[in-house]
């Protein structure tokens, strides 16, 4: 009955509510049979409504409590029954937006352990999987087997004297559109199940009008979304996917640019801080044991501040995602 309860809810309200995750269960114990529903103002009474239906109709009885909760907006709530025994209990909230984040993890491809240890976390973090390396392959199929979403970290041409380099399979200036065309193509080849796109380093192709529109010309034609990783403030990449009509992005935050576990707990906050005053947001970050440590800290207390952390697809497609753009400087 929760299963179906919660498929109504997600029908019924869209892109416009969030079921949180439930609290986990302890060994031998009942699984939990309560929903927390977060809805829009629209949604709110819609759900509602949903709700009354489908218990009339399955003669299930539904108690309400309702309340007021921050700001005037309304909460209820609801428990549903049978012959006196509970079935459901519902707790729901109007909230005047949801708030989303996307975390990809990028650079994977070169250990697959790291991947692994990054796929215990409970959350659905984004994966960016380099081309042409010993573990490209492997690691997204294995993420794809446990139900994370594979993107590919496409090489792009940094700046002259740029270290490392950006490796094989790179975007760079003065290819033809054939050659852009065939590198993609080469690079989604050892990157299985990519939904989307985000590149690496790229401070001068992502500069590079002509090309950037030549590169989403063809993930336009594999039907991919593409996320900016923003190397330079001057990258045209979003404007150039945008243009061509892919659900894109951009990213807000680099959570490790200094391998510490408290510089990435600090850049959590500012991603947190980020989300609630724009609505929505994008961190990037890398393998490494502290991003581990700093995200398996850090992630529950986005939870509790009410953002949903959904994968980067989900966030691209986002309607209100499309009115944002990034601010000033990369980075800020």
């Amino acid at each position: 009955m929760v299963d179906r309860f919660k498929d109504l809810i997600a029908s019924t309200g869209g892109s416009q509510v969030w079921i949180k995750r439930p609290a986990s269960s302890r060994h031998g114990q009942r699984p939990d049979t309560s929903l927390q529903v977060l809805a829009t103002s629209s949604a709110y009474r819609a759900v509602l409504a949903a709700l009354q239906r489908e218990s009339e109709q399955e003669e299930l009885e539904l108690r309400k409590a309702e309340g007021n909760s921050r700001g005037g907006l309304h909460a209820v709530d609801l428990s549903v029954t049978r012959q006196g025994q509970r079935l459901c209990r519902i707790h729901l909230r109007e909230v005047p937006r949801l708030l989303r984040a996307a975390i990809v993890i990028d650079d994977l491809g070169q250990d697959l352990e790291a991947a692994r240890k990054l796929l215990t976390l409970p959350y659905p973090l984004t994966f960016s999987v380099l081309p042409h390396l010993r573990y490209s392959e492997a690691t997204a199929e294995e993420v794809h087997r446990v139900g994370r979403e594979v993107m590919l970290h496409l090489p792009m041409e940094a700046e002259p004297g740029a270290h490392p380099l950006p490796g094989e399979g790179a975007i760079r200036t003065g290819m033809s559109n054939a050659e852009v065309h065939r590198v993609v193509q080469n690079d989604l080849a050892t990157v299985p199940f990519a939904a989307g796109v985000n590149n690496h380093m790229g401070s001068l192709a992502t500069r590079n009008w002509p090309l950037m529109a030549d590169v989403m010309k063809v993930l336009a034609e594999r039907r991919l979304y593409f996320i900016d990783s923003r190397t330079t403030a001057d990258t045209v990449a979003l404007e150039a996917a945008r243009r061509q009509g892919l659900p894109a992005f951009y990213r807000a935050v680099f959570l490790d640019d200094t391998g510490t576990v408290p510089y990435t707990l600090g850049q959590l906050r500012d991603f947190r801080r980020f989300v609630e005053e724009r609505g929505a947001g994008l961190a990037i970050g890398h393998p490494h044991a502290t991003t581990l440590e700093a995200l398996t800290r850090f992630l529950p207390e986005l939870e509790q501040a009410d953002i949903e952390i959904v994968q980067a697809s989900e966030l691209v497609r986002l309607p209100e995602v499309a009115r944002l753009h990034p601010l000033s400087k990369p980075g800020s």
